[in-house]
Protein backbone atom coordinates (compact mmCIF):
# COMPACT_ATOMS: atom_id res chain seq x y z
CA UNK A 1 0.00 0.00 0.00
CA UNK A 2 1.19 3.29 -1.26
CA UNK A 3 1.86 6.38 1.60
CA UNK A 4 -1.04 8.30 -0.62
CA UNK A 5 -3.46 5.12 0.23
CA UNK A 6 -2.43 4.81 3.23
CA UNK A 7 -3.23 8.32 4.23
CA UNK A 8 -6.67 8.37 2.48
CA UNK A 9 -7.73 5.62 4.11
CA UNK A 10 -7.19 6.83 7.63
CA UNK A 11 -8.89 10.30 6.72
CA UNK A 12 -11.51 8.23 5.89
CA UNK A 13 -11.50 5.90 8.93
CA UNK A 14 -10.87 2.84 7.14
CA UNK A 15 -9.84 0.04 9.52
CA UNK A 16 -6.46 -1.07 8.52
CA UNK A 17 -6.03 -5.26 7.41
CA UNK A 18 -2.70 -4.75 9.59
CA UNK A 19 -0.05 -2.54 11.35
CA UNK A 20 1.86 -1.99 8.32
CA UNK A 21 -1.48 0.36 6.71
CA UNK A 22 -1.02 2.26 9.58
CA UNK A 23 0.26 5.69 8.59
CA UNK A 24 3.56 7.09 10.58
CA UNK A 25 4.47 10.83 10.12
CA UNK A 26 6.99 12.00 12.53
CA UNK A 27 6.74 16.49 12.34
CA UNK A 28 10.49 17.24 11.33
CA UNK A 29 11.51 20.46 10.81
CA UNK A 30 14.68 21.40 12.38
CA UNK A 31 15.90 17.72 13.91
CA UNK A 32 17.27 16.14 10.20
CA UNK A 33 19.89 18.91 10.85
CA UNK A 34 21.27 17.43 13.54
CA UNK A 35 20.83 13.76 11.80
CA UNK A 36 23.08 15.41 8.98
CA UNK A 37 25.77 17.41 10.23
CA UNK A 38 24.10 20.50 8.45
CA UNK A 39 23.60 23.15 10.88
CA UNK A 40 20.26 25.42 11.79
CA UNK A 41 21.41 28.65 10.14
CA UNK A 42 22.73 26.68 6.87
CA UNK A 43 18.86 25.00 6.57
CA UNK A 44 17.19 28.33 7.49
CA UNK A 45 19.74 30.15 4.67
CA UNK A 46 19.26 28.01 1.81
CA UNK A 47 15.91 25.56 1.90
CA UNK A 48 18.06 23.11 -0.60
CA UNK A 49 20.51 22.51 2.49
CA UNK A 50 17.00 21.89 4.47
CA UNK A 51 16.27 19.30 1.62
CA UNK A 52 19.33 17.61 1.60
CA UNK A 53 19.30 17.45 5.53
CA UNK A 54 15.79 15.33 4.88
CA UNK A 55 16.89 13.26 2.84
CA UNK A 56 19.95 12.20 5.09
CA UNK A 57 17.57 12.05 8.11
CA UNK A 58 15.32 9.68 6.07
CA UNK A 59 18.08 7.40 4.65
CA UNK A 60 18.63 6.95 8.64
CA UNK A 61 15.25 6.31 10.03
CA UNK A 62 13.61 5.44 7.05
CA UNK A 63 11.29 7.15 5.06
CA UNK A 64 7.73 8.09 6.67
CA UNK A 65 4.47 8.30 4.96
CA UNK A 66 3.90 12.08 5.24
CA UNK A 67 6.26 14.87 6.14
CA UNK A 68 6.09 18.90 6.50
CA UNK A 69 6.59 20.37 2.87
CA UNK A 70 7.84 24.08 4.20
CA UNK A 71 11.30 25.17 5.13
CA UNK A 72 12.52 26.18 8.19
CA UNK A 73 12.44 29.82 7.04
CA UNK A 74 9.45 29.87 5.50
CA UNK A 75 7.55 28.13 8.74
CA UNK A 76 9.35 31.16 10.86
CA UNK A 77 7.81 33.78 8.10
CA UNK A 78 4.62 32.28 8.25
CA UNK A 79 4.00 32.18 11.73
CA UNK A 80 3.83 36.47 11.47
CA UNK A 81 5.68 36.75 14.88
CA UNK A 82 9.31 38.57 15.62
CA UNK A 83 11.91 35.77 15.43
CA UNK A 84 15.61 35.25 16.99
CA UNK A 85 17.09 33.38 13.74
CA UNK A 86 20.16 31.18 14.11
CA UNK A 87 23.53 32.53 12.51
CA UNK A 88 21.69 36.27 13.35
CA UNK A 89 20.93 36.51 16.68
CA UNK A 90 21.49 32.95 17.87
CA UNK A 91 24.49 30.63 17.45
CA UNK A 92 25.02 28.54 14.27
CA UNK A 93 22.89 25.58 15.51
CA UNK A 94 20.91 26.74 18.35
CA UNK A 95 16.99 26.45 17.67
CA UNK A 96 14.62 29.27 16.46
CA UNK A 97 12.63 31.39 18.68
CA UNK A 98 9.84 33.33 18.19
CA UNK A 99 9.64 36.69 20.20
CA UNK A 100 5.89 37.13 21.54
CA UNK A 101 5.18 40.98 21.97
CA UNK A 102 1.79 43.19 21.99
CA UNK A 103 1.49 45.21 19.04
CA UNK A 104 -2.03 46.87 20.29
CA UNK A 105 -1.62 50.41 21.42
CA UNK A 106 -4.94 50.18 23.03
CA UNK A 107 -8.55 48.19 22.81
CA UNK A 108 -9.63 50.81 19.61
CA UNK A 109 -6.86 48.46 17.79
CA UNK A 110 -9.73 46.50 16.71
CA UNK A 111 -11.61 49.37 15.46
CA UNK A 112 -8.75 50.10 13.54
CA UNK A 113 -8.12 46.37 12.06
CA UNK A 114 -12.48 46.72 11.46
CA UNK A 115 -11.68 49.81 9.64
CA UNK A 116 -8.36 48.45 7.60
CA UNK A 117 -9.84 45.53 6.84
CA UNK A 118 -8.78 42.05 7.72
CA UNK A 119 -6.45 41.31 4.94
CA UNK A 120 -4.72 44.89 5.09
CA UNK A 121 -3.98 44.83 8.62
CA UNK A 122 -2.37 41.10 8.82
CA UNK A 123 -0.03 42.31 5.58
CA UNK A 124 1.01 45.67 7.65
CA UNK A 125 1.68 43.25 10.32
CA UNK A 126 3.53 40.88 8.64
CA UNK A 127 5.58 43.75 7.19
CA UNK A 128 6.22 45.28 10.52
CA UNK A 129 7.56 42.10 12.48
CA UNK A 130 10.06 41.09 10.30
CA UNK A 131 13.96 42.20 10.32
CA UNK A 132 14.13 44.69 9.14
CA UNK A 133 10.68 45.57 8.81
CA UNK A 134 9.58 45.38 5.05
CA UNK A 135 9.16 48.83 3.71
CA UNK A 136 6.23 48.45 1.16
CA UNK A 137 3.72 45.45 -0.20
CA UNK A 138 5.56 44.37 -3.27
CA UNK A 139 8.16 43.11 -0.54
CA UNK A 140 5.97 41.26 1.55
CA UNK A 141 4.40 39.82 -1.84
CA UNK A 142 8.17 38.53 -3.03
CA UNK A 143 8.17 36.89 0.08
CA UNK A 144 4.81 35.14 -0.14
CA UNK A 145 5.83 33.91 -3.87
CA UNK A 146 8.74 32.24 -2.52
CA UNK A 147 7.55 30.79 -0.34
CA UNK A 148 4.98 29.15 -2.36
CA UNK A 149 7.87 28.11 -4.94
CA UNK A 150 9.71 26.56 -2.08
CA UNK A 151 6.99 24.57 -0.82
CA UNK A 152 5.70 23.38 -4.21
CA UNK A 153 9.59 22.53 -4.98
CA UNK A 154 9.51 20.47 -1.45
CA UNK A 155 6.34 18.90 -2.52
CA UNK A 156 7.42 17.70 -5.32
CA UNK A 157 10.67 16.40 -3.94
CA UNK A 158 9.34 14.38 -0.89
CA UNK A 159 6.13 12.82 -3.49
CA UNK A 160 9.27 11.59 -5.72
CA UNK A 161 10.16 9.57 -2.83
CA UNK A 162 6.40 8.50 -2.04
CA UNK A 163 6.17 10.65 0.62
CA UNK A 164 2.61 12.74 1.11
CA UNK A 165 2.93 16.67 2.60
CA UNK A 166 1.02 16.87 5.32
CA UNK A 167 -0.95 19.74 3.98
CA UNK A 168 -1.20 21.54 1.19
CA UNK A 169 -2.58 24.87 2.08
CA UNK A 170 -2.39 25.93 5.83
CA UNK A 171 -5.05 28.90 7.45
CA UNK A 172 -4.93 30.15 11.42
CA UNK A 173 -8.18 31.32 12.94
CA UNK A 174 -8.99 34.91 13.32
CA UNK A 175 -9.44 33.98 16.88
CA UNK A 176 -6.03 32.73 17.51
CA UNK A 177 -3.93 35.13 15.27
CA UNK A 178 -5.32 37.62 17.26
CA UNK A 179 -4.27 36.29 20.66
CA UNK A 180 -0.63 36.45 19.21
CA UNK A 181 -0.32 39.48 17.59
CA UNK A 182 -2.06 41.42 20.93
CA UNK A 183 0.06 38.39 22.94
CA UNK A 184 -1.01 35.85 25.11
CA UNK A 185 -2.01 38.12 28.26
CA UNK A 186 -3.85 41.04 27.22
CA UNK A 187 -5.56 39.11 25.22
CA UNK A 188 -7.06 37.22 27.49
CA UNK A 189 -8.11 40.55 29.22
CA UNK A 190 -10.29 41.72 26.59
CA UNK A 191 -11.66 38.17 26.13
CA UNK A 192 -13.27 38.96 29.63
CA UNK A 193 -13.89 42.40 29.75
CA UNK A 194 -14.74 43.62 26.06
CA UNK A 195 -15.29 40.22 23.90
CA UNK A 196 -17.67 42.58 22.28
CA UNK A 197 -15.13 43.57 20.26
CA UNK A 198 -12.81 40.99 20.00
CA UNK A 199 -15.79 39.08 18.22
CA UNK A 200 -16.58 41.67 15.59
CA UNK A 201 -13.33 41.38 14.23
CA UNK A 202 -13.49 37.63 14.22
CA UNK A 203 -17.06 37.37 12.74
CA UNK A 204 -15.91 40.66 10.33
CA UNK A 205 -13.05 38.80 9.39
CA UNK A 206 -14.18 34.99 8.98
CA UNK A 207 -15.37 34.87 6.06
CA UNK A 208 -12.68 36.96 3.94
CA UNK A 209 -10.09 34.42 5.12
CA UNK A 210 -12.43 31.42 4.98
CA UNK A 211 -12.79 32.79 0.91
CA UNK A 212 -8.71 33.35 0.48
CA UNK A 213 -8.43 29.81 1.78
CA UNK A 214 -11.42 28.22 -0.24
CA UNK A 215 -10.12 29.63 -3.20
CA UNK A 216 -6.31 28.20 -2.79
CA UNK A 217 -8.01 24.76 -2.25
CA UNK A 218 -10.08 25.23 -5.46
CA UNK A 219 -6.78 26.51 -7.20
CA UNK A 220 -4.55 24.19 -6.24
CA UNK A 221 -6.63 21.06 -5.75
CA UNK A 222 -6.08 20.63 -2.35
CA UNK A 223 -7.32 17.98 0.43
CA UNK A 224 -5.88 18.84 2.99
CA UNK A 225 -5.80 22.49 4.91
CA UNK A 226 -3.40 22.87 8.34
CA UNK A 227 -5.34 24.54 10.73
CA UNK A 228 -3.17 26.47 13.27
CA UNK A 229 -5.73 26.69 16.23
CA UNK A 230 -2.83 26.64 18.50
CA UNK A 231 -4.63 29.51 21.40
CA UNK A 232 -7.76 27.55 21.43
CA UNK A 233 -6.94 24.92 23.62
CA UNK A 234 -7.81 24.23 27.50
CA UNK A 235 -4.27 25.45 28.11
CA UNK A 236 -5.33 28.77 27.36
CA UNK A 237 -8.64 28.77 27.37
CA UNK A 238 -11.94 27.48 28.99
CA UNK A 239 -13.91 25.13 27.38
CA UNK A 240 -16.57 27.63 27.50
CA UNK A 241 -14.46 30.59 25.93
CA UNK A 242 -14.17 28.32 23.32
CA UNK A 243 -17.43 27.23 22.69
CA UNK A 244 -18.50 30.68 22.64
CA UNK A 245 -15.66 32.92 21.30
CA UNK A 246 -13.82 30.37 19.20
CA UNK A 247 -15.63 27.09 18.14
CA UNK A 248 -18.35 28.90 15.95
CA UNK A 249 -15.99 30.91 13.34
CA UNK A 250 -13.82 27.25 13.72
CA UNK A 251 -16.78 24.96 12.70
CA UNK A 252 -17.47 27.34 9.75
CA UNK A 253 -13.66 27.22 8.83
CA UNK A 254 -14.01 23.33 8.71
CA UNK A 255 -17.43 22.95 7.32
CA UNK A 256 -16.07 25.72 4.20
CA UNK A 257 -12.51 23.35 3.83
CA UNK A 258 -14.65 20.54 3.58
CA UNK A 259 -17.18 21.57 0.94
CA UNK A 260 -14.85 22.61 -0.79
CA UNK A 261 -12.91 19.20 -1.00
CA UNK A 262 -10.08 19.85 1.83
CA UNK A 263 -10.06 17.45 5.57
CA UNK A 264 -8.56 20.32 8.20
CA UNK A 265 -5.65 18.99 9.89
CA UNK A 266 -5.92 20.96 13.09
CA UNK A 267 -2.70 21.60 14.86
CA UNK A 268 -3.51 20.94 18.32
CA UNK A 269 -0.66 22.38 20.50
CA UNK A 270 -1.84 22.00 24.04
CA UNK A 271 -4.71 20.28 26.00
CA UNK A 272 -7.62 20.12 23.89
CA UNK A 273 -9.52 16.87 25.77
CA UNK A 274 -11.99 19.24 26.97
CA UNK A 275 -13.30 20.81 23.26
CA UNK A 276 -12.97 17.61 21.60
CA UNK A 277 -16.96 17.12 22.68
CA UNK A 278 -17.75 19.87 19.77
CA UNK A 279 -16.25 18.25 17.16
CA UNK A 280 -18.91 15.67 16.18
CA UNK A 281 -20.92 18.77 15.25
CA UNK A 282 -18.88 18.63 11.89
CA UNK A 283 -19.20 16.22 8.92
CA UNK A 284 -17.92 12.54 9.42
CA UNK A 285 -13.87 12.68 8.55
CA UNK A 286 -13.59 16.36 7.54
CA UNK A 287 -10.87 17.05 10.63
CA UNK A 288 -8.04 15.28 11.45
CA UNK A 289 -6.58 16.04 15.09
CA UNK A 290 -2.59 16.35 15.45
CA UNK A 291 -2.06 15.79 19.42
CA UNK A 292 1.21 16.61 20.88
CA UNK A 293 1.48 14.94 23.85
CA UNK A 294 -0.52 17.06 25.84
CA UNK A 295 -4.24 15.74 25.22
CA UNK A 296 -4.63 12.53 26.06
CA UNK A 297 -4.44 10.32 22.77
CA UNK A 298 -6.62 7.26 24.38
CA UNK A 299 -9.06 9.29 25.87
CA UNK A 300 -9.43 11.58 22.99
CA UNK A 301 -9.91 8.91 20.88
CA UNK A 302 -12.93 7.86 22.86
CA UNK A 303 -14.32 11.35 22.24
CA UNK A 304 -13.81 11.06 18.41
CA UNK A 305 -12.08 8.09 17.26
CA UNK A 306 -14.63 6.68 14.49
CA UNK A 307 -16.04 10.14 13.24
CA UNK A 308 -12.38 12.00 13.26
CA UNK A 309 -9.20 11.00 12.56
CA UNK A 310 -6.27 11.62 14.74
CA UNK A 311 -2.08 11.62 14.91
CA UNK A 312 -0.62 11.06 17.94
CA UNK A 313 1.72 11.31 20.00
CA UNK A 314 5.12 10.18 21.46
CA UNK A 315 5.98 12.48 23.38
CA UNK A 316 9.27 15.02 22.92
CA UNK A 317 10.30 14.00 26.76
CA UNK A 318 10.12 10.57 25.30
CA UNK A 319 11.89 11.14 22.06
CA UNK A 320 14.92 13.20 23.93
CA UNK A 321 15.15 11.26 27.25
CA UNK A 322 13.65 7.75 26.82
CA UNK A 323 14.84 4.43 25.26
CA UNK A 324 14.07 2.52 22.15
CA UNK A 325 12.27 -0.05 24.23
CA UNK A 326 10.32 2.71 25.86
CA UNK A 327 9.31 4.55 22.83
CA UNK A 328 8.15 0.81 20.96
CA UNK A 329 6.41 -0.25 24.09
CA UNK A 330 4.69 3.40 23.84
CA UNK A 331 4.06 2.89 20.26
CA UNK A 332 3.02 -0.40 20.58
CA UNK A 333 0.18 0.67 23.04
CA UNK A 334 -1.01 3.00 20.62
CA UNK A 335 -1.32 0.57 17.70
CA UNK A 336 -3.09 -2.23 19.62
CA UNK A 337 -5.41 0.03 21.33
CA UNK A 338 -6.79 2.57 18.74
CA UNK A 339 -4.26 2.20 15.65
CA UNK A 340 -5.88 -1.02 14.52
CA UNK A 341 -9.67 0.84 14.83
CA UNK A 342 -8.64 3.43 11.68
CA UNK A 343 -8.61 6.96 11.87
CA UNK A 344 -5.07 6.70 13.50
CA UNK A 345 -1.47 7.54 12.11
CA UNK A 346 0.95 7.47 14.43
CA UNK A 347 3.27 10.34 14.61
CA UNK A 348 5.45 12.38 17.10
CA UNK A 349 3.69 14.54 19.62
CA UNK A 350 4.48 17.90 17.99
CA UNK A 351 7.21 18.63 16.34
CA UNK A 352 10.30 16.02 16.73
CA UNK A 353 12.68 18.08 19.55
CA UNK A 354 16.10 19.13 18.73
CA UNK A 355 17.63 16.62 21.17
CA UNK A 356 15.94 13.88 20.53
CA UNK A 357 17.80 10.65 19.84
CA UNK A 358 18.59 9.25 16.88
CA UNK A 359 17.72 5.54 18.03
CA UNK A 360 13.87 7.02 19.48
CA UNK A 361 13.17 8.27 16.42
CA UNK A 362 13.61 5.03 14.49
CA UNK A 363 12.24 2.56 17.26
CA UNK A 364 8.88 5.18 16.15
CA UNK A 365 9.52 4.29 12.15
CA UNK A 366 10.14 0.58 12.88
CA UNK A 367 7.45 -0.46 15.19
CA UNK A 368 4.48 -0.08 13.01
CA UNK A 369 6.22 -2.78 10.54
Amino acid sequence: MTSAEKLDNMFKLVKPKDRTEIPVFPMIITWCGKVAGITQAQMIKDHKKWLLAMDKCFEVIGNPDATMALPPADTIFSMGLLARIPGRELGEDELYQFIEKDWFTDENEYDRILQMGWDAYIGMHQCRVQTPPFKSPEELYARFGALGARAAESAAHFLQMGIEPISHASAAPVFDILSLTHSMEPFLLDLVTIPGKIMDVVNAATPHLIDRTVGTIKQTHATRVTMWAMRSSSTFISPDMFNEYAWPSMKKMIEAFWKAGAVSVIHCDGNWLPMLKYFPEVPKGSVHFELDGTTDVLKAYDIVGGWHSIRGDVPSTLFAFGTPDKVGEYCEKLITEVGMKGGFMLGSGCEVPLNAKVENVKAMMDVHK
